[in-house]
């Protein structure tokens, strides 16, 4: 049996900007203490597939202990993508070898971006990168993204088991076992010990030998 239903995250995966993002948050949070910005750069690098809702959040929080109105957390999400928006419109973050898979079998299976971008950003995104044709539908936050997931699933009326979600994080990873869809992990060696002797899931180290037709049976042989 072969996989009919790819589901892409994109950053990490299709699209690398978690430096430029990592740097956006540096300069939100201003002139914080060296030790809380340390706790929120391994928090966001260790947190993809997050939306910045949740890591603002996070960070006043968890690590300030001064907890913000979600009016003040929309205020910040709105200052950071202003923040980020003249790096991030890039060509040059796109990931080559995934871009190029993607490019050659469009036309054969159905691809569904998921990500935890926000919403309106990444579609803008993605139609400047002239990438938004390879995919049937482009998703980001709100909501979470297993509730976009969840939501591809309805209303496509995917069959679970026809399908494999791609990406780069265990919240990627979580997301995936929430909506009883295949996993692959990509771009993070620690996803190799996660999903080690787990039904269903799996590790790409490339994408240049990979098809989707061998991908159940990848699956079979661990």
């Amino acid at each position: 049996m072969e996989f009919k239903v790819v589901v892409w995250d994109f950053d990490g995966v299709i699209f690398d900007s978690m430096h430029l993002k990592c740097a956006g948050y540096k300069q939100l949070f201003g002139n914080v203490s060296t030790q809380a910005w340390q706790q929120f750069e391994q928090y966001h690098y260790k947190s993809g597939g997050i939306s910045r809702n949740e890591k603002i959040d996070y960070f006043y929080r968890h690590i300030l202990g001064t907890p913000l109105e979600a009016h003040q957390i929309d205020a910040l999400v709105l200052e950071f993508g202003q923040i980020i928006s003249k790096e991030l419109f890039s060509k040059s973050h796109l990931n080559a070898e995934v871009l190029h898979f993607i490019q050659t079998h469009h036309k054969s299976y159905p691809f569904h971006v998921a990500s935890a971008a926000l919403h309106t950003e990444l579609q803008a995104l993605c139609a400047f990168l002239e990438i938004t044709p390879y995919f049937r539908s482009i998703e980001g936050s709100p909501p979470a993204k297993p509730k976009v997931v969840a939501h591809l699933i309805e209303k496509y009326a995917y069959a679970p088991q026809d399908m494999v979600l791609i990406g780069d994080s265990s919240n990627d990873y979580l997301c995936a076992r929430e909506n009883q869809i295949a996993f692959l992990g990509y771009n993070n060696p620690e996803l190799k010990t996660l999903v080690e002797g787990v039904d269903r899931a799996g590790y790409l180290e490339s994408f240049q030998c990979f098809n989707l037709q061998d991908c159940a049976a990848y699956f079979a042989d661990r």
